[in-house]
């Protein structure tokens, strides 16, 4: 479980897709400590287990589905990455519950900003933004946001 709360911006500095499986290697020295094996970590919202470590870089490994499903299929060196670590059981929960596993995509078709606050809108499949209600939650890119209007 995560909080949509971003920790850190990494960037991606390996990609290698071998058949449906893609290796990524995430330099990210502000979340290395306390993180070990295995640990689930949201990258850009998708939860990844971490397969290898190598100060200040983190690897994991994606699979097909989730290739598909996220943006992380269109990632390359040099990309920047939302981070998160998973919540801790007995620590503050700020922003919202965020399982990490990824529903559905959507497209940015308009951005407007009015001093610190930024609306945008995103276009989804129609059965997804079905289950979406004003004023409840949603996590773009592992960022939780409110939802102002659905239509």
């Amino acid at each position: 479980m995560f909080t949509g709360i971003i920790e850190t911006v990494g960037t991606v500095t390996a990609l290698e897709r071998q058949g449906e499986l893609a290796r990524i290697e995430i330099e990210a020295p502000a979340i290395l400590e306390g993180v070990r094996l295995g640990d689930g970590v949201a990258v850009c919202g998708a939860c990844l287990a971490v397969t290898r470590l190598e100060p200040p870089r983190l690897s994991f490994e994606a699979v097909r589905e989730t290739l598909e499903r996220t943006s992380l299929g269109s990632l390359g060196p040099g990309s920047r990455v939302n981070l998160e670590r998973a919540m801790r059981a007995d620590g503050r929960l700020d922003g919202h519950i965020v399982q990490g596993h990824v529903d559905a995509t959507g497209t940015v078709r308009a951005l407007e900003r009015q001093r610190s606050d930024v609306r945008f809108v995103v276009e989804t499949g129609e059965a997804f933004a079905e289950e979406l209600v004003p004023k409840g939650s949603v996590a773009i890119d592992g960022v939780s946001l409110k939802v102002v209007d659905v239509t």
